[in-house]
């Protein structure tokens, strides 16, 4: 395997890492949104919301430039 390879399996395998990273990271925004909503937050609820599409929608973009490597 030579040194280009070598960097774009390295690519593959952070791509695939970085998504997973981010999901843990919706998870946690899940349980702080539900959290914020049972103390009426309604603003704070809204913006992880979004953070929650956001982060969804990066790893939609990570997945898809992993897939691209095959």
């Amino acid at each position: 395997m030579n040194g280009k390879e070598k960097e774009l399996l390295k690519l593959k395998k952070l791509l695939k890492h970085w998504a997973e990273h981010n999901d843990s990271h919706v998870e946690s925004f899940i349980k702080w949104r539900d959290i914020a909503k049972s103390h009426g937050l309604k603003f704070i609820v809204e913006q992880l919301n979004e953070a929650i599409k956001q982060m969804k929608l990066c790893n939609d973009h990570l997945i898809a430039a992993h897939d691209a490597l095959d």
